[in-house]
């Protein structure tokens, strides 16, 4: 009997990071000291603003949570909170957030569920509101040294703009940062 999610949908296992810490080092080490900049470009690309209520989807340590919680109020650390889940079964109501971010996440959901972590993305996002996602670029020795030291079957650059397309968003920029490309999107409908 194939089981299923509470959306209906056919239930698939997610992905979470068991070492954390590792991560946390590794991601370091790809980002060659920039890390702090392209991840405060991200936060600004959010466009997550005071008031805002945001989801960071893939936290994994919490780098661009933090970062995204000082860009909507004060009290960093009292205004986050983190729950472990997967991308494709979101446990939010429908929408329930201004601002959906995912950093080096995508290439971990696995690809048969990538689509339905899209559409529970945009589920939960107001209407209106944004979707920042970013994720490696095609190539690179760095992608090589993540694949091979978080043993990730996930090899190829996941297709952002066309997952965010298919979810219904509409694409508002696209990009590339140091290592990574990413999606501006936007939730149609009136607030």
């Amino acid at each position: 009997m194939l089981q299923r999610n509470r959306h209906g949908h056919p239930s698939r296992e997610g992905a979470t990071l068991d070492h954390v810490r590792m991560h946390e080092v590794i991601t370091h080490i790809a980002f060659g000291g920039r890390r702090r900049d392209v991840y405060t470009r991200i936060t600004a690309l959010s466009g997550a603003r005071p008031g805002d209520r945001v989801l960071d989807i893939g936290c994994g340590g919490g780098y661009l949570a933090r970062l995204l919680s000082a860009a909507v109020g004060p009290g960093t650390a009292a205004n986050c909170s983190f729950v472990v889940g997967a991308a494709q079964d979101l446990p939010w109501p429908d929408r329930s957030f201004d601002v959906v971010a995912s950093t080096l996440a995508a290439h971990h959901i696995p690809e048969a569920a990538r689509q339905d972590a899209l559409g529970e993305m945009y589920r939960v996002l107001r209407p209106g509101g944004a979707l920042l996602v970013a994720d490696f670029r095609p190539s690179g020795w760095r992608h090589a040294l993540h694949s091979r030291v978080t043993a990730s079957r996930h090899g190829s650059a996941v297709p952002l703009e066309d997952l965010a397309a298919a979810a219904g968003f509409r694409i508002e920029a696209h990009g590339d940062l140091p290592l990574l490309g990413y999606v501006r999107a936007i939730r149609p409908g009136a607030s």
